[in-house]
């Protein structure tokens, strides 16, 4: 079996909204199982102490479930994070996994990539580095040329090439643990199931938060968006 995205599935983050379809307003994990495959994917609310809980709950023993590869929203952009661990909920997932031997991708696209998907689909509204740093804080919903450009972001870009990590990923791992905000699993939700079937949610943890603030974490590549493969 070879997992590969529907993005014709995709969904805008406001469409999703106001269906109320799916909306969650806390972090959450959900486990998706297909064969002797396992996608276990934590919606993130970046900073708040439930993800930082979740993120152990994900890699302790109880959880049952060691993964081979770990996917996190960070930029790939082939840099190295060693930073504090504190307060992004991201960098301590990429910590937990890199001091548990666990490979972590960076499954974002880079900045110069997101202008480039942003440039292609606005011919005549080119923007520039700062530009893009304004179209991330805008949002995905609204009418603003920035809302408009984040929304086609997402739809064209990031959440295509999260998808295509995650697919790649469960086509070479038995078990994939992803992390990225929650808008973006909302997004890519229909996609998911199509590839591995509806998911269980677990929305409740107990406190397990460790210290991860030493580790160095070497990012690797899985799907490269220039190849395309």
């Amino acid at each position: 079996m070879q997992f590969k995205p529907n993005f014709d599935l995709l969904c805008d983050f406001e469409k999703v909204e106001k269906a109320k379809d799916f909306a969650c307003n806390s972090a959450f994990v959900a486990v998706f199982k297909r064969g002797n495959k396992t996608l276990v994917y934590m919606g993130d609310i970046h900073g708040q102490n439930i993800s930082f809980d979740m993120v152990d709950m994900c890699f302790s023993a109880d959880f049952g479930l060691r993964p081979g590869v770990l996917l996190v929203e960070f930029e790939n952009s082939g840099r190295k994070l060693d930073s504090t661990f504190n307060r992004n909920t991201l960098t301590y997932a990429a910590a937990v996994a890199a001091k548990r031997g666990i490979p972590v991708v960076f499954a974002d696209l880079s900045e110069s990539q997101m202008l480039d998907v942003i440039n292609s689909g606005f011919p005549n509204n080119q923007i520039n580095d700062e530009d893009l740093h304004k179209v991330l804080r805008a949002g995905p919903t609204g009418t603003n040329v920035y809302q408009k450009m984040c929304e086609y972001l997402n739809r064209f870009g990031r959440n295509r090439f999260m998808l295509e990590n995650i697919a790649t990923a469960l086509n070479n791992y038995d078990t994939v643990f992803a992390i990225f905000g929650t808008g973006h699993y909302e997004e890519q939700r229909l996609v998911l199931e199509d590839m591995m079937g509806k998911p269980e949610y677990i929305t409740r943890i107990k406190n397990m938060r460790d210290d991860f603030s030493d580790v160095k974490i070497e990012p690797v590549t899985i799907f490269d968006f220039k190849k395309g493969e």
